[in-house]
């Protein structure tokens, strides 16, 4: 994915010592599985044996998934998933599993958080008293068998999903309706029930009952589909379910001949979270391909199709050139019959690797013409997904700890495939400049105090859901590519393959991966388990700073490095490969080195050159945060664009960005350091970026009476470059660039002027730019967000009016309903309050999240007040009572917007005290929270010490 609940008691007090000595035996086979694991990160011993590990109601906890993968035969699962698929809000479905049991000494337990359980059948003994606890289904022992297979039939209804988890509803502005299923990481429980856990892999078939008008994808082909027969239907599914479970599905369809019958052939041996259905009225289109090719299509909505047409070359070009580079570089053929890529609406992630059935998030179907940076991105995502169908799909990780094995593989090697592939169709940005740029994701989350392993001790799903971030993706392929660097790339790869075809359709575990790394491994410094014990199984990230004397001309100069822990609490310190970069008046030379984890490294150079500055980390190898020291600053503040390497640059610009965030130099000194330097820069790719790192420093980083000077700042800059290349054909992505951003920096009202004039078509500077729809709509938001537009609620009006008559998309849904926030009155404000706190509110969380934030903008600052209190009144019931997607989208949307620094860490203290042990999402999200406004003090003290503006205004009020 490119994106981070039970044991009910058995009600038998007969445990005694034969279930206790059958239960130790279930956990020994487990580990002996696993026996090739020596960290910390999985239980070692036989966990207690316990009768509640079900009895959760939010999550599935790693020892019920041992205990109940150590009563299954593994590899004897199936499952038989028959949906009736009705327009609206609900759907049912039947499902049959089958499975050979190891034992019968303990009941077994199946997943389900949905609307009902109609019915249940065990060997075809119909369950009357039926156990199920709003996540786990009882299947009673004394009905299953150890000597024969078992079928449990399970007839239920489910509503569609509001918040993209399990099977998704949606319907478009033309009133086509769209279903897609996202079950990553526990969510096929909320599709339909099964055992979610990805070291019980099964075979799925499928058979749907839709409207004739649908199209229905799903992992495999359609063996057949066409118009709705009873009779037929019924011969099919009687074969595997109760009699009574036909016949109630068929009574639940009304105007059969409006219905068309689908059947799906078996998938391989796939974990749970990769079964994937999509249907509705999706328009398609096939690649056509060479003789050999795997087919490849394409799904999006009917409303999408000519956006869709731009992009197509560009999909299916990415797509087969990357399968052939695996191929390739693992040796290993693709082993799906299909690849088959469906944009969906309203996605909580950019896309997921369902094998031969991957779902992307349609926001990638560009309703205009975007910049290279968003086109890589792109590619980045297809190569990102491709690599999942060899890592994850293929072979798949035992249990969440090994996220990473998915994650941080794909985000690493989809970059190393884009750098070694020539893509035709579309230009792409410099790709180790994008990795740099991703790599900030990793280090700024490796610097919080909710850091963890790449390899983390996860004890359950809810952990497992909070560990889709920057340390699993950006670090962690950070990581792989040090490890490749180290390898070199062809033994890398050929471990991989090896890796690959010996785990085939299983499930793995970390040192499986390393064992088959060491194999082809020759460093004598160190063995890859070490390597491991440093890199994979601890928190927390180094940052290595120089230390030399540059007036040192001698051949033996030495340069002493000091690595030292970002955070105290996380004091590992690592090996790290690196290159040195020694600038000089005529160039750049380097020196490979290998620091040792230690405090202190010196290294001897030849210092007769006259070296004028240092850069640690040379060409980026590493993942370690740099410090520059100081003359090595100087040099770069006056001479960085006489550095021809993009890479080098870009590294640079980061390390002083990480003075700001350290709160080492205030961010107006970074806003003019910035504003000199990037009229000379010639990458856009660093212009993307530091316009991203502009806008967090005064948004983040700036006290809100100081952020229109400084974003004006900004704002005027770009327009003055906008105005500059406006007439040369050759700057067309640099002046998106520019342009896109405008919007970004106008806090001053004279800013929102001059765009409000552009939107007229009344601005004589900006008369040959284009104004595109998402400019207008982001100038709309602007004008209703600004106070000082209140009193003109005609011309707010008309604006709006003017843009639903130019866009009746759901784009422009969403556009409207953060205007009506921006613009509520005192009433209106608390009507929305109620919508966002009713539990029975049936609109879209992404739907929500668009009046949110209009609720709760900076713009609004002075209405914002009233509602604090409330937040934390309401925060734990919200995660109590709601699912994690939206109960996350909450918080991040309505979070209380201050500058009373002080005030508000001490409610957030308050609240994580309150908070219970089970709500394990809204600790973690506390946590950020609290290191979040601890380090923003910083950042405002420096501000306020600093800042020319902070003087100015002293100086202005001791006159006054």
């Amino acid at each position: 994915m490119q994106i981070l609940k039970k044991f009910a008691d058995s009600k038998s007090a007969k445990i005694g010592i034969i279930v206790a000595l059958g239960l130790s035996g279930i956990v020994l086979g487990y580990h002996q599985y696993d026996k090739a694991r020596k960290s910390s990160i999985i239980v070692t011993q036989c966990p207690p044996v316990t009768l509640n590990e079900f009895g959760q109601n939010r999550f599935l906890t790693q020892s019920g998934a041992i205990q109940r993968w150590g009563q299954i035969v593994q590899g004897s699962i199936s499952y038989k998933v028959d949906l009736l698929l009705k327009k609206g809000e609900s759907y049912s479905g039947l499902v049959a599993l089958d499975f050979e049991a190891k034992h019968i000494l303990t009941d077994l337990y199946v997943d389900f958080r949905g609307k009902k359980v109609v019915s249940l059948y065990v060997n075809g003994n119909k369950i009357n008293n039926l156990d199920w606890n709003g996540l786990f289904i009882k299947i009673p022992k004394e009905y299953l068998s150890a000597t024969q297979k078992n079928r449990v039939n399970i007839q239920f209804d489910q509503n569609y999903a509001k918040d993209g988890c399990g099977l998704h509803g949606f319907i478009d502005k033309d009133g086509k309706q769209y279903l897609y299923s996202q079950c990553e990481s526990y969510f096929t429980n909320r599709f339909f029930p099964c055992m979610d856990q990805p070291d019980l892999k099964a075979q799925l078939r499928f058979t749907a009952i839709c409207p004739k008008e649908w199209v229905v994808i799903s992992n495999e082909n359609a063996e057949q589909n066409g118009q709705f027969n009873e009779a037929q239907a019924i011969n099919i599914i009687k074969t595997y379910q109760p009699q009574e479970f036909v016949e109630n599905q068929i009574q639940n369809l009304e105007n059969s001949n409006q219905y068309n019958f689908w059947v799906f052939g078996g998938t391989k041996i796939l974990p749970t979270y990769l079964f994937a259905l999509v249907a509705g009225e999706y328009w398609s289109i096939k690649y056509q391909g060479e003789e050999g090719d795997i087919p490849q299509t394409i799904y999006c909505r009917e409303s999408l199709k000519q956006h869709m047409m731009g992009i197509k070359d560009f999909v299916f070009e990415v797509t087969k050139k990357s399968m052939k580079f695996y191929e390739n570089f693992f040796g290993v053929k693709y082993q799906f019959n299909k690849y088959d890529s469906v944009f969906v609406n309203e996605y909580n992630w950019g896309a997921m690797e369902n094998p031969g059935c991957v779902t992307i998030n349609d926001a990638y179907v560009f309703k205009e013409k975007k910049p290279a940076t968003t086109y890589t991105q792109f590619a980045i995502l297809i190569t990102h997904e491709m690599a999942h169908h060899w890592f994850g799909d293929y072979v798949t990780m035992k249990w969440w700890n090994d996220l990473w094995l998915n994650e941080s593989y794909a985000e690493f090697i989809s970059h190393f495939c884009l750098e070694n592939i020539q893509i035709e169709s579309i230009k792409l940005s410099n790709i180790p400049v994008m990795f740099n740029q991703r790599k900030g994701w990793g280090y700024r989350e490796d610097q919080m105090v909710t850091t963890h392993p790449i390899a983390g001790d996860v004890i359950n799903t809810e952990v497992a859901e909070n560990i889709f971030d920057g340390i699993t993706y950006s670090k962690g392929a950070s990581v792989m590519k040090q490890l490749m660097c180290i390898m070199g790339a062809a033994k890398f790869g050929e471990a991989c393959g090896n890796y690959f075809r010996k785990f085939g359709w299983k499930n793995a575990v970390l040192q499986d991966l390393i064992d088959h790394l060491q194999e082809k491994f020759d460093n004598p410094e160190f063995t890859l388990s070490q390597w491991k014990q440093q890199w994979i199984e601890t928190a927390g990230m180094n940052e290595i700073e120089p230390q030399w004397d540059q007036t040192d001309r001698t051949h033996q100069a030495k340069l002493t490095i000091y690595q030292r822990p970002a955070l105290s609490q996380f004091p590992t310190l690592r090996v790290h490969k690196i290159k040195i970069g020694l600038f000089h008046d005529n160039g750049i030379d380097s020196i490979d080195a290998v620091l040792k984890a230690t405090e202190e490294n010196i290294i001897t150079y030849d210092g007769s050159k006259g070296y004028r500055a240092i850069l640690l980390n040379y060409e980026d190898q590493t993942f370690v945060k740099v410090f520059l020291d100081q003359e090595s600053t100087k040099y770069f503040s006056q001479n960085l664009q006489t550095i021809n390497d993009i890479l080098t640059r870009n590294q640079i610009y980061r390390a002083f960005f990480d003075s700001v965030r350290d709160g080492k130099i205030c961010s107006e000194e970074y806003v003019d350091f910035l504003l000199a330097q990037l009229p000379r820069e010639n990458s856009d790719e660093i212009l993307n970026s530091q316009l991203v790192y502009l806008q967090q420093s005064i948004e983040s980083m700036t006290p809100r009476k100081f952020k229109e000077v400084l974003g004006k700042r900004v704002f005027v800059f770009l327009l003055e470059q906008l105005i500059k290349i406006s007439k040369d054909p050759q700057s067309e992505n640099r002046l998106m660039l520019l342009r896109n951003n405008l919007t970004v920096f106008a806090y001053d009202k004279t800013c929102i002027d001059q765009l409000l004039t552009w939107f007229q078509d009344q601005n004589q500077v900006l008369s040959q730019i284009e104004c595109t729809k998402d400019n207008r709509w982001a100038i709309v938001k602007l004008i209703y967000g600004s106070e000082h537009y209140d009193q003109n609620s005609d011309l707010k009006q008309q604006l709006l009016q003017k843009m639903l008559q130019l866009d009746n998309s759901d784009a422009a849904t969403k556009a409207q309903l953060k205007c009506q926030a921006l613009n509520a009155n005192e009433q209106e404000r608390a009507a929305l309050w109620q919508k966002f706190i009713d539990p029975n509110n049936k609109e879209s969380v992404k739907l929500i999240a668009e009046s949110m934030t209009g609720f709760n903008n900076e713009r609004r600052y002075l209405s914002l007040e009233p509602y604090q209190d409330k937040f934390f009144d309401i925060i734990i019931q919200i995660f109590q009572t709601r699912s994690n997607d939206f109960s996350k989208t909450f918080y991040d949307n309505l979070f209380p917007i201050t500058d009373d620094l002080a005030s508000l860490c001490n409610k957030v203290e308050k609240l994580k005290a309150d908070i219970p042990q089970n709500l394990i999402t809204l600790k973690i999200q506390v946590d950020k929270s609290l290191d979040q406004i601890k380090r923003q003090v910083k950042q405002f003290e420096c501000f306020c010490n600093q800042a020319q503006l902070v003087i100015q205004q002293q100086v202005q009020e001791n006159q006054a």
